[in-house]
């Protein structure tokens, strides 16, 4: 599980509680039923008119599996790993093919294996790696911007639900003791409002801005992997490969030469 992402929701849903119940003893009051049917409802509804709806529900597993998921990129160990298995093609290319089983790194392995078969020349893997890339890297980015887009949607709901509680309130001045009713009134009208912010920035437009940094740093990965399997092909000297794996990072991440 990611740490930062899991503290960050359990922070959020503290923060919130402790606002909620330092303002009012009874935090029950917070939980009007109108404003949650038409800040969540209208939101769903609005989403499944943008997206597919089976993309909409698809989005609670990518925040499962790729915001609160462990999803470390290894940068350094992706440079070891070519570089041990550049080692290892020093008696043939295909030697390398042994060792597919052992990587981890889903495009990794992808990337060994088609260098490993011999066939393609190096213009053709990194052309293809590249294409696959480009594939990843457009999958990640329209979830992203799905959360994005979506968050739009429940402050104009909240600010809806409140306009229609102000609507109720106006229509009840005029009535006996209608001056007692103002402020209990206005204060629930407002919970709309507060259900759309809170839903917007803490949860969708945070989700698709983690969303969005893990895709770059997993895009840079996999182009760095892209580079190792080509100079994998070409069977370039370990040392050669080691800086220029290392040119994809700063000095302080860099592999150094004992650990190669």
């Amino acid at each position: 599980m990611n740490f930062s992402s899991s503290f960050g929701v359990l922070l959020g849903v503290g923060v919130m509680y402790l606002a909620l119940s330092s303002i009012t003893g009874n935090i029950n009051f917070f939980l009007d039923y109108h404003a949650i049917l038409i800040v969540i409802g209208g939101t769903t509804a609005a989403a499944s008119i943008s997206y597919p709806l089976i993309k909409v529900l698809s989005l609670l597993k990518v925040f499962i599996l790729r915001v609160l998921g462990r999803n470390k990129v290894d940068f350094k160990g992706v440079i070891s790993q070519l570089i041990e298995l550049n080692k290892k093609a020093s008696v043939g290319i295909t030697a390398i093919n042994e060792y597919i089983p052992q990587i981890k790194h889903d495009f990794l392995k992808e990337a060994v294996t088609l260098v490993g078969s011999g066939i393609l020349t190096e213009k053709e893997i990194k052309t293809t790696l590249e294409q696959r890339v480009n594939t990843t890297e457009a999958r990640y980015m329209f979830e992203a911007n799905m959360f994005k887009n979506i968050g739009r949607f429940p402050p104009a709901f909240g600010l809806l639900a409140t306009t229609l509680g102000m609507i109720s309130l106006l229509q009840k001045i005029g009535q006996p003791d209608s001056q007692k009713m103002i402020g209990p009134a206005m204060s629930i009208g407002l919970i709309g409002t507060l259900y759309g912010i809170a839903l917007a920035n803490l949860v969708f437009l945070p989700i698709a801005e983690n969303l969005t940094e893990r895709t770059q740093e997993e895009m840079r990965l996999r182009k760095m992997i892209i580079e190792g399997a080509v100079m994998l092909k070409a069977q370039v000297n370990p040392i050669a490969m080691r800086e220029g794996l290392n040119s994809f990072l700063l000095p302080k991440d860099r592999v150094l030469r004992k650990a190669a």
